[in-house]
């Protein structure tokens, strides 16, 4: 199922119990006198104002019965990406929703999950994209990891404040010295009730440092609709690298990642994992890039050489870099930690041409039980809808303190809308019962071969054609002069997602010459087409 450098393979049954408690948990690993940014420091920069404004700015109503979802921006930047975020409106609504957006200014936390119960109760939103800076909600534990020696007090930034939108989030302890006493101190110590999430957050926050935030989520937002158009979503297969501190659990990992792209390489090898390495194998193209290090927002330090030798590769890097990936799930510490200056995970999705999502922590920890966010992946969900999945299994009935330390921290960034998989338009019906879909195939340009996505909709599976009688669904690839080349009779079946796999070669089995081809999904009186591009080997 997937592909791996190791140096040893461990049995499946030997790793099962790994997935928790015989995990090494993550630790801040940083340049000498580097640490995390405090709330303090944060809300100095940041104040929270006893204002809250909000105002819808737009909102459209999808074609089908779909999800509705909400856009949040910070009113300071609004008006400069209005275009931007018109796009992705309008990429969404082809896709079924119906979307919301809400132009945000001033408030706290509570003031804007108090905004977001009343769009859940009365919209019934299923996501939210935040863009810019808008609350950030804090919480606070004693002592971090208590269970296995403990890194003493931590605060961090926690995203699930608005994804639970039922449970009691409480501030009743202050931080003083090197310890918690009664008090508050605008940092929530404890969540209780029912604490699962109702709704899956994305978020937009760029950290320059400079004046070119606004530059940077009009980038992004350029690669999010052209992800969405296929023309920067790369060859599905996907990377797992893990440094040693986790190796025994590499393989374990990379079978869950394979849930979503079987071509999954897998890189454990201690005396192989270091960042000259990483490096290197971030210029091969691929959609998915999971990385298993011990970081800081600035950066990811591997180990090699027995521990006894380490290198760096920064997260500036990711720009400089811009690697040709589109999906980063780091299980590196505080790796998303959106309120640091150039904090990884933000550089990875705001470079130059590819990067469009990043799942990470805002701690020392990260995500595990991997399954239960990949295999909605794997089913064609948005990643925040398989976020909201994962983080529900996680809640379930109680959390611990080993699990609150490991996923209390957790966070999405990038528009939460987004499918790994490929995202393909909703087509209007019309005359035939029927609901097509077509993807651009991928990769494209190809050399050896491609895949093409389709849906053949509600009983498609049988139509009557006027001048010919009835005929079965069929994907027809025509050249660049309309000759048919190859076809592929789908058969009366189930109104099914298919992938079908071509290899350049015509009906005869003859290796076409490389240019233009067509690729056309025909039912009936309707057709839907895209180009295609062959390239030599």
């Amino acid at each position: 199922m997937f592909k791996g450098i190791v140096s040893l393979f461990v049995p499946m049954f030997l790793l099962a119990g790994t997935q928790q408690e015989e995990v090494k948990i993550l630790r801040w690993s940083g340049p000498p006198g580097s640490k995390p940014g405090t709330f303090k420091e944060w809300n100095s920069a940041h104040p929270y104002s006893t204002n809250f404004y909000c105002k819808l700015s737009q909102k459209i109503v999808g074609k089908q019965k779909g999800g509705k979802v909400a856009i949040l921006i910070d009113s300071t930047i609004a008006d400069n990406i209005a275009t931007e975020i018109g796009q992705l409106m309008t990429d969404l609504q082809s896709e079924g929703y119906t979307v919301s957006a809400y132009k945000i200014a001033g408030g706290t936390p509570q003031n804007l999950r108090s905004f977001l119960q009343n769009l859940y109760a009365t919209d019934n939103i299923e996501g939210v994209l935040f863009v810019g800076d808008l609350p950030v909600a804090w919480f606070q534990i004693g002592n971090d990891f208590e269970d296995y020696g403990g890194y003493g007090y931590a605060e961090w930034p926690i995203d699930l404040f608005y994804m639970d939108l039922n449970g009691n989030w409480l501030d009743t302890l202050r931080h003083e010295g090197d310890t918690l006493i009664p008090g508050q101190d605008s940092i929530y110590d404890a969540h209780s009730g029912t604490i699962s999430p109702e709704i899956y957050i994305g978020r937009l926050t760029p950290q320059t440092g400079n004046s070119n935030a606004i530059g940077e989520i009009k980038n992004y937002f350029s690669k999010d609709h052209s992800y969405r158009q296929h023309t920067i979503e790369l060859t599905h297969r996907a990377l797992v690298y893990v440094d040693d501190d986790w190796e025994p659990s590499a393989h374990f990992w990379a079978e869950d990642v394979s849930i979503l792209y079987p071509d999954t390489l897998v890189v454990a090898d201690p005396n192989t994992t270091r960042a000259s390495d990483y490096r290197v194998r971030l210029d091969t193209i691929r959609a998915w890039v999971s990385v298993f290090a011990h970081s800081w927002p600035g950066g990811h330090i591997f180990d090699y050489n027995n521990h006894n030798d380490y290198d760096y590769y920064y997260s500036s890097e990711y720009v400089t870099q811009d690697p040709p990936a589109n999906f980063y799930n780091h299980f590196a510490c505080s790796y998303a930690r959106y309120t640091e200056y150039e904090y990884g995970g933000g550089r990875a999705i705001f470079n130059q041409s590819y990067g469009v999502g990043a799942i990470g922590s805002t701690k020392s920890g990260s995500m595990l039980e991997f399954s239960y966010f990949y295999q909605p992946l794997s089913q064609g969900k948005t990643i925040g809808t398989a976020f909201k999945e994962w983080f529900t299994y996680i809640t379930a009935d109680t959390v611990t303190s080993y699990e609150l330390s490991w996923h209390y921290g957790m966070t999405l960034l990038g528009d939460p809308f987004l499918k790994p998989i490929g995202h393909i338009a909703v087509e209007e019906t019309y005359k035939t019962p029927t609901t097509m879909f077509i993807s651009q195939n991928y990769p494209n340009p190809f050399t050896k071969s491609t895949t093409i996505d389709i849906r053949l909709g509600k009983k498609s599976q049988q139509v009557k054609e006027p001048s010919s009688g009835l005929r079965s669904p069929s994907l027809i690839i025509y050249d660049l002069a309309g000759r048919v080349v190859k076809t592929w009779d789908l058969g009366i079946g189930n109104c099914d997602f298919h992938k079908v796999v071509w290899d350049g070669r015509d009906a005869y089995g003859n290796k076409l010459a490389s240019g233009i081809y067509f690729v056309k999904l025909k039912i009936g009186e309707r057709a839907l087409s895209k180009k295609m591009y062959l390239l030599k080997d």
